[in-house]
């Protein structure tokens, strides 16, 4: 009986299944094919070249600049949208819990940023970021201050990708931390402020502890999300000036569609891929080990 059940799962599976085993399979078998060619789309030329690719990627001095750029870049997003998002969890977990008028409407105004299209984001930024007529410099004007060249310097350019993309992202931070936030038990926050700890001790010493796996969770999502990004680069740097905000993922795309060195940019495609897998197995572990951990609790 157990085994003519799982056989009708597996039949009413099965359709799901093929379309996704189409839709993402034949892709990455396609991308895997051509990563072992040397390919170039101006040349026509098209030729056996095994692991040439990822061997000339992995000893080319330009990928370790274009892996410390996508490092800061990704880190520098992530802990900002950690620590911003946690404190405006706290802060309106404090209003909702007393109550004030408006943090229930706050609570959905701060989300709308991560329902805009990371695309359409990233022409607002482009309009925002404008020498002569962007938001932040037509605001330095009026303090008196000059013009600051935000995506023109290379100094700068890299950390303005990072405003936009921490100015988007913080909300998702934020509702997901909030969400663990008000799940947590409150007889045992309550039984510890009766015990005379402090809102610091109790932050520190049970609540963040209980909120591991929601961070992990939300930390990781970031971590995948940030390294595939692509949209703020293509619009408002194209991996510029110079090479100053040029990530793996940019990289590949250049590679393919600018340079068009298709295996290249194929075999470069397919390490971002590896990368962003490794850090979902450390999700899906992390979790398992939670899971366990609970159970055994």
């Amino acid at each position: 009986m157990l085994k003519s059940s799982r056989l009708g799962a597996y039949a009413f599976l099965a359709p799901s299944l093929l379309c996704l085993a189409l839709i993402i399979g034949y892709p990455l078998v396609s991308a895997v094919s051509a990563s072992l060619y040397r390919w170039n789309l101006m040349s026509g030329l098209h030729r056996w070249h095994g692991i040439g690719n990822y061997i000339s990627i992995l000893t080319d001095p330009a990928t370790g600049q274009v892996a410390v750029v996508t490092v800061i870049y990704t880190v520098l997003s992530v802990v900002l949208e950690l620590a911003l998002g946690f404190g405006l969890a706290l802060l309106i977990r404090q209003g909702l819990a007393r109550k004030l008028m408006g943090f229930p409407l706050m609570r959905a105004i701060l989300c709308l940023p991560v329902v805009i299209a990371p695309l359409i984001w990233a022409f607002y930024f482009r309009s925002i970021y404008s020498p002569q007529f962007g938001f932040f410099n037509i605001v330095l004007g009026w303090l008196g201050l000059s013009a600051v060249p935000w995506v023109n310097s290379p100094a700068l350019a890299l950390y303005s990708l990072v405003i936009a993309d921490v100015w988007q992202w913080t909300p998702f931070m934020f509702a997901v931390i909030l969400a663990g936030l008000l799940t947590l038990p409150g007889d045992v926050t309550e039984a510890a402020r009766v015990d005379g700890a402090s809102f610091r001790q109790i932050l520190w010493r049970i609540e963040l502890p209980l909120l591991q796996p929601v961070l992990l969770v939300a930390v990781l999502l970031r971590l995948i999300d940030a390294l595939k990004n692509i949209d703020l680069f293509i619009v408002i740097t194209q991996g510029g000036p110079g090479t100053s905000t040029e990530i793996l993922n940019f990289y590949a795309f250049s590679t393919s569609f600018q340079d068009f060195q298709v295996g290249r940019g194929a075999a470069l495609a397919l390490i971002v891929f590896v990368i962003i897998m490794v850090l979902v197995m450390l999700l899906l572990a992390s979790m398992r080990r939670f899971s366990r951990a609970e159970s055994k609790a």
